[in-house]
């Protein structure tokens, strides 16, 4: 599903929208009281949904339920095939048969056993759809005292820096720590300043883009959205965390899609480990420090994520939720 044509708003309550998404997610579940590994559960329905609700809580509706139609999509035009064994790949998940937010929520619950009982834990993902706001995930980690990194590849659509083509995608990571006194501290953010999601929406409403933010087939700037060949970065830094965020993910996981490519799927990484396994027992209170020194040196620390509510028992009791989206997601169950 692309983005909607209407901007009428209807308001729903909140726990109503959680549970209707995880009625629609259900159909994923393995039909047993074991499922396999590598499979998700009912937690990751949960988690995913919650997840979801999030990101239209957070004004991101392009991420958000519209994200989950858009994959739901996708998965409705693959053709049949076997499910990957998962001993093939002891470290990854094949989520090519479910939608991206329910693998990166399985990876998330793969990982929280592993940070308690060794310390540490890895988990790649292959072949996965939209994955959302990584913020999420990483906050869920550090809720749970770890230390977190989810990093992502997409399909080209980046130019490096100086560069006048597509070269990487917009390639999000995330990282969360936990502060004392304080929810997680959450770093969310792309090589480019603008997101496909916001490109798409220019595209559609005739709006103009800074001219600073895109390059045409020529390689020349332009405000146009409907000429844009490449969506410029976020200054050298970013052209370079682009750059590193294809080698860990799209290289080292798989899934690396160079422009024009047809495939659609990508990879992702999970890390998170203990600091206790470090030897610190400090990490929460390190952290509150760095945030008050950041601020005293003048710098801004992301905040958005620290409204969020953190289960859902914290849930605001309505929403509102374009009306065609609300619509297309009951049709879905």
């Amino acid at each position: 599903m692309g983005q909607t044509l209407s901007w009428a708003l209807t308001d729903i309550r909140t726990h109503d929208l959680t549970d209707l998404i995880e009625e629609v997610l259900a159909r994923f579940l393995v039909s047993s009281d074991s499922p396999r590994a590598g499979q998700p559960d009912k937690s990751d329905i949960q988690r995913a949904a919650f997840w979801f609700v999030q990101a239209e809580l957070l004004k991101l509706p392009a991420f958000g339920i519209q994200m989950l139609l858009r994959d739901l999509g996708r998965l409705d035009a693959l053709d049949a095939a076997p499910a990957s064994d998962p001993a093939a790949m002891p470290l990854a998940i094949d989520a090519a048969r479910i939608p991206g937010h329910l693998a990166l929520a399985l990876a998330v619950r793969r990982a929280g056993p592993a940070v308690k009982s060794q310390g540490a834990a890895i988990v790649g993902i292959r072949n996965v759809g939209a994955l959302g706001v990584l913020g999420c995930a990483v906050r869920s980690l550090a809720a749970d005292g770890a230390v977190a990194v989810v990093s992502a590849n997409s399909m080209a659509f980046v130019a490096p820096w100086g560069g006048t083509a597509a070269a990487i995608g917009t390639n999000p990571m995330a990282v969360a720590a936990p502060r004392a006194n304080a929810v997680p501290l959450v770093i969310d953010y792309s090589t480019s300043p603008m997101t496909l999601a916001a490109l798409r929406q220019a595209q559609n409403s005739g709006g103009a883009l800074p001219a600073s933010g895109a390059v045409d087939r020529a390689g020349q700037r332009t405000s146009d959205p409907t000429k844009v060949a490449a969506l410029l970065p976020e200054g050298r830094i970013g052209s370079l965390t682009g750059l590193a965020m294809e080698l860990i993910t799209g290289v080292g996981v798989g899934g690396r899609m160079p422009a024009g490519a047809a495939a659609q799927e990508r990879s992702a990484l999970v890390i998170a480990y203990a600091p206790e396994a470090m030897g610190n027992h400090d990490a929460t209170e390190l952290c509150e420090q760095l945030t008050r020194d950041w601020q005293g040196a003048g710098g801004h620390v992301p905040s958005r994520f620290d409204v969020l509510p953190v289960n859902r028992a914290q849930l605001p009791a309505t929403i509102s939720i374009n009306s065609e989206t609300l619509a297309a997601l009951h049709a879905r169950r």
